[in-house]
């Protein structure tokens, strides 16, 4: 069987990373929740999937179709 190539939804990932999680901090005091829930939500995908390779995508910035 191949390894499986993951495709990450880094823009719904923080989002929900973002809203799950209270907020959390560094030492000088920027949040850091997000990256913490996403980085959290990514090393499982690897536990569970064991890919060979993964790729994290965002939403373009800006107007998109339909708009």
């Amino acid at each position: 069987m191949t390894a499986p190539l993951i495709l990450v939804d880094g823009s719904s990932y923080f989002f929900r990373a973002f809203h799950a999680l209270p907020p959390l901090t560094n030492s000088k005091g920027q949040p850091t929740g997000a990256i913490y829930g996403v980085a959290n939500m990514v090393k499982r995908l690897i536990k569970d999937y064991q890919p060979q390779q993964i790729a994290v995508v965002f939403d373009a910035k800006g107007k998109t179709f339909p708009g």
